[in-house]
């Protein structure tokens, strides 16, 4: 009997332990205020917000450069990360360096 509660209370912890901390979540009327703020003061709108894996996310925000982008802030609504959407649905890291399209790596200095 022993041994079966053991075993139990083993699979609970096991089971514990799967579950991911940070769950995504709907966000308060108060964070999207928050964030869109934020977003204001940068110069872009619109997009899909949520929090995923303790930080604020919009996907497909508009910016004034007409171009699209996922950003990404932190609890204190501070922006983190500003990755570009090109034309075909994929992702390209703003900011991230100088980058030579024409052969694909990033030049050295």
């Amino acid at each position: 009997m022993r041994i079966l509660a053991t075993c139990i209370a083993l699979l609970g912890l096991v089971g514990l332990a799967a579950t991911p901390a940070q769950a995504d979540r709907r966000l308060t009327d108060q964070e999207k205020s928050s964030i869109r703020s934020a977003m204001k003061d940068m110069g872009c709108s619109g997009g899909k917000m949520e929090f995923d894996d303790g930080k604020f996310e919009v996907d497909d925000a508009n910016c004034q450069d007409g171009k699209r982008y996922d950003l990404k802030f932190d609890r204190n609504f501070k922006m983190t990360s500003k990755e570009l959407e090109d034309k075909n649905g994929r992702r390209e890291y703003y900011g991230s360096g100088r980058h030579n399209k024409r052969d694909n790596r990033h030049d050295t200095y």
